[in-house]
């Protein structure tokens, strides 16, 4: 029962956010304006980012650093150092999103280092898997999951840390995959571009999380997910 919950979290449909549906012809426009030094069509574009930015960061904010930064403050950062920087995106050939998440996790990895005197080695790890239970709850809810009021209490804060320690015992691909489409809830072609793989790669990646996931999982159920550690 609770294995077949925290799998639906992963089969969930992703629904894109009200900024994915921005034609891509309204996009161009802004950029070309913004670019251009017109600072209206800057605000106007930035803003139409601001949350998804505020999703990834939530994502990658955990306990250690939530208590001391808002991840709104860290999404305004980032869209200030955007703003300062808008004429380098014409050399970046990548999605403008893709282009702002580098941004945001920059800023995180320099949050995380000074806060927190993570070693830069594995600070973009920590970021990812450092979440407290809420925080996974709070992703879990948002993306319909059934946490969202299926389990209560006890049952909840469990499900929520077999989720995590099943997730860590994925390839840091295969793991990074399932955070970008189903947390940050980023388009295949974005993932795609941010990890260097085609489509078709990012996909089948996916797939095999997700039976992974499971695996471990299910593992987990008989006893023996403890010993499980995959290549």
């Amino acid at each position: 029962m609770q294995r077949n919950a925290i799998c639906s979290l992963f089969f969930t449909r992703v629904e894109p956010g009200s900024d994915s549906v921005v034609s891509d012809s309204s996009v161009t426009s802004l950029l070309r304006r913004a670019t251009g030094g017109e600072r209206i069509a800057a605000d106007r574009l930035l803003a139409r980012y601001r949350d998804r930015l505020n999703l990834m960061v939530k994502v990658h904010l955990d306990s250690r650093l939530a208590g001391r930064l808002d991840a709104s403050d860290v999404v305004q950062d980032t869209l200030l150092r955007a703003a300062q920087r808008l004429t380098e995106f014409e050399k970046a050939s990548v999605p403008f999103y893709v282009w702002l998440r580098q941004i945001a996790r920059d800023r995180l990895s320099e949050l995380y280092e000074r806060h927190v005197s993570t070693k830069k080695r594995s600070v973009l790890r920590e970021q990812v898997w450092g979440l407290s239970q809420d925080s996974m709850a709070r992703m879990a809810i948002q993306l319909g999951g059934a946490t969202g009021g299926l389990i209560e209490g006890a049952i909840k804060r469990e499900m929520l840390q077999r989720l995590h320690q099943a997730l860590d015992q994925l390839p840091d691909q295969q793991r990074e995959i399932l955070v970008m489409r189903h947390l940050e809830q980023m388009k295949v072609a974005e993932i795609a571009v941010a990890c260097g793989l085609s489509e078709s790669a990012v996909k089948m990646r996916q797939l095999r999380g997700v039976e992974r996931l499971r695996s471990i999982l299910h593992r987990d159920d008989s006893g023996s997910a403890s010993s499980f550690r995959g290549p």
